[in-house]
């Protein structure tokens, strides 16, 4: 049984996981952008230097989301995924990635809900997310769990915006 944990809760083991987690979706999400599509399931993707913002990001997790809500799905001890929900007047879900030897069990979906339940639960209103236009799976889920597509909030070309009204 797949169960949340937010980061106050999390082992010393759960928290190292979820910087193993966190170096795995930067590292994807950087190969994919050169790609600019997801890779096959053939390609490796190789390892490069991160961005500085993302090194810290794996380097200190809690630091680097020490204002927001992280959540961990873990299912017999094993982190399986991992999603940040942002504070503030806008807040957005981040970082929303599950281990591909765990992928299509519903993980994502799991976290997904959870995410939502604690923004409603803190008043939040709306939560928002964005995507790479490729990623045809995940934007499929997102649809799936009431979010709409909205024009977008960020500058960057093949970024698709996401919001779903909490009401």
């Amino acid at each position: 049984m797949i169960v949340v944990h937010r980061w106050a809760e999390a082992t010393a083991h759960h928290r190292e996981r979820f910087s193993e987690l966190l170096e795995g979706y930067h590292r994807r999400t950087e190969h994919e952008k050169l790609l600019g599509r997801e890779p096959r399931e053939d390609e490796a993707v190789p390892t490069t230097t991160l961005p500085a913002r993302y090194r810290a990001e794996v380097a200190d997790p809690g630091t680097a989301f020490a204002a927001d809500e992280i959540l961990l799905a873990v299912e017999d001890g094993r982190v399986l995924g991992c999603v940040v929900l942002t504070a503030g007047p806008s807040p957005e879900l981040k970082r929303l990635w599950v281990d591909p030897r765990a992928r299509r069990r519903g993980v994502a979906a799991t976290l997904l809900e959870a995410a939502t339940t604690t923004a409603r639960r803190r008043g939040d209103d709306t939560v928002r997310l964005s995507v790479w236009h490729w990623r045809s799976a995940a934007i499929a889920l997102y649809r799936r769990s009431g979010f709409v597509a909205v024009a977008s909030w960020d500058d960057r070309p093949g970024l698709d915006c996401f919001v779903r009204s909490l009401d």
